[in-house]
């Protein structure tokens, strides 16, 4: 094609006038995404905080090992950092449902809890990466951490209760 019938194309393109003839809609569902694993949340520390992932495992590290909280002395606030596995303890899981509910309401809450699947080589020997205690919110906290350990722990603490909500406008009836 040449120059003179580009522009031809061009101007008759112009001159058309197009109508929407159908318009399909349909609902898509999205479920929760799982808690973290390593990798996982290596990717999103990145994206979210740029973070190289050097500084995710060492901020990673900290949260684990123990933050000085006041008069509560050193608390570990994040399960292990180093998992494959997408699993959480049953404690856990019972604290956040009842966090959640009490937080957004029981309607939330899944009837069955979200269950992950790990990867078939995962070694499944920590469980996924999550807050030790739920009653420590991020902003419960934030005094005690630095913007690095508080960027990384909201993070964590949001996609582990995230991970255990109800799928978006998928919310159950109050009424059961």
């Amino acid at each position: 094609m040449n120059a003179e019938q580009a522009a031809q194309v061009r101007a008759d393109l112009e001159a058309a006038k197009f109508v929407v003839s159908k318009v399909n809609s349909r609902e898509r569902r999205r479920n929760p995404v799982p808690p973290f694993i390593t990798s996982k949340l290596q990717q999103e520390a990145f994206k979210k905080l740029r973070f190289p992932v050097r500084k995710t495992m060492q901020v990673a590290q900290r949260l684990y090992e123990g933050i000085e909280l006041g008069s509560d002395g050193s608390v570990g606030l994040i399960t292990y950092m180093r998992t494959d596995s997408t699993r959480i303890a049953d404690e856990a899981l019972v604290a956040v449902r009842e966090r959640i509910a009490t937080m957004y309401g029981a309607e939330y809450v899944p009837e069955k809890p979200n269950v992950y699947k790990s990867k078939k080589d995962a070694q499944d020997a920590h469980e996924a990466i999550r807050p030790t205690y739920l009653d420590r919110d991020p902003e419960s906290i934030k005094k005690y951490l630095g913007k690095d350990e508080y960027g990384l722990y909201k993070l964590i603490w949001n996609r582990f209760v995230a991970s255990r909500c109800c799928p978006p406008s998928t919310t159950r009836s109050s009424s059961r």
